[in-house]
């Protein structure tokens, strides 16, 4: 007789672990490169920022594929009630991820059917990961624009301005878009981490079973 183990990996974790060292290198950057960086440093700084933001994001959604198919606590363990949620969310996963529905509808449904109370909207952390997921869609279909056209495009960075998170040290504010230019600091970068850390906690808070970040929640302190 051979016996055969079956194990299975979880992206969340790894997703905000690589998005904190990125930003943490963001921040050497800025405080190496005050001045005028060359080409290759402000790449390499952008690529980062642009990656923290990335991953971030990528971790609320994996996560949220985590919870529907393997139940609430499947990091901590096999429990008679998580068995129920799974068993309860599994059948309806494709329906929890249908097609338009974001990332923060997406857990406004699992808490619903869970029966379990809603992240407020327009408040954080729910507000903050709103802002995350619109930052990061802006990147990923980024299209170029003069100044003048995204002035008027409207006020889709007012919340993210209202952080007033520092740019970077090398970047002007006159003749500069706030996007990409301004914003894109190593200060967004940890931004991003923690937005979807906390986020996540609340979710998890909600749902009653102790957070999957409580491990690794030490490795984003001091951003």
């Amino acid at each position: 007789m051979k016996a055969n183990s079956d194990v299975r990996y979880g992206f969340t974790n790894q997703f905000l672990l690589a998005s904190a060292l990125f930003a943490r290198r963001c921040k050497e950057i800025e405080h190496d490169h005050p001045d005028n960086p060359d080409g290759r440093i402000r790449i390499e700084h952008r690529g980062l920022v642009v990656a923290a933001i990335m991953q971030s994001v990528a971790a609320v959604e994996t996560e949220a594929a985590e919870l529907v198919m393997y139940g609430p606590e499947h990091h901590l363990g096999s429990t008679a009630a998580n068995a129920e949620a799974r068993k309860f969310l599994t059948p309806i996963a494709e329906v929890i991820d249908g097609r338009g529905r974001d990332v923060l509808q997406r857990y406004a449904l699992i808490l619903h059917l869970l029966r379990k109370p809603p992240l407020k909207k327009g408040e954080p952390p729910w507000q903050n990961m709103a802002t995350l997921v619109e930052l990061r869609n802006e990147l990923v279909h980024y299209k170029s624009k003069w100044r003048s056209e995204m002035e008027r495009s409207g006020s889709r960075f007012d919340h993210f301005q209202q952080l007033r998170l520092p740019k970077p040290p090398f970047i002007g504010g006159a003749g500069q878009n706030f996007f990409p230019h301004q914003c894109l600091s190593a200060a967004c970068g940890a931004w991003s981490v923690r937005t979807a850390a906390a986020f996540l906690n609340a979710v998890d808070e909600r749902l009653e079973v102790e957070s999957r970040l409580t491990a690794i929640m030490g490795e984003f302190a001091g951003l």
